[in-house]
């Protein structure tokens, strides 16, 4: 996602992808790797700045994200797109799926509807991720995320 703020967390991010996919798939699975760009983001979700995790500007996310994905899958002759982001207990799924199915009529690719959290999906992500020594963020990876990670951080030690 090349809206992940700051950029040297985007590159942390992805350097991990690679390592772990190199690792879990002996190579057999390349990584595309987007451009790092705030950008479209900020452009997308204008507007949105003040809404709450989770909310319009999130979706407004998604569907550039996404979009994105489902872009690259029909120009590369991919039967499906679809995200890991609805293994998070934080992402509503349904709107997840949502958007992808809207993008999935936009650009001709099957959407992969998918509730990665169901059976204890996130649970699995955490014990793989402690096993493979995977860097976990503890924050979206937008600006106005990370911001509102501190800010309920920051209450919390003053309770």
């Amino acid at each position: 996602n090349p809206n992940i703020f700051p950029e040297e967390e985007f590159y942390k991010r992805s350097d991990e992808q690679a390592r772990f996919t190199k690792l879990f798939t002996e190579n057999q699975i390349p990584v595309v790797q987007a451009d790092y760009d705030c950008q479209s983001f900020y452009e997308a979700v204008k507007g949105l700045e003040q809404e709450p995790e989770g909310g319009e500007r999130c979706r407004a996310c998604f569907r550039l994200r996404l979009g994105k994905t489902a872009e690259y899958a029909k120009q590369n002759g991919f039967d499906y797109f679809t995200t890991t982001l609805s293994i998070s207990p934080h992402k509503n799924a349904a709107v997840l799926n949502a958007v992808g199915m809207e993008l999935e009529k936009e650009y001709n690719v099957a959407y992969l509807f998918a509730d990665f959290k169901k059976r204890n999906g996130y649970l699995r992500s955490c014990e793989i991720s402690k096993t493979y020594e995977i860097y976990r963020q503890d924050y979206c990876g937008c600006v106005f995320s990370k911001r509102e990670k501190a800010q309920r951080n920051k209450e919390k030690a003053e309770k």
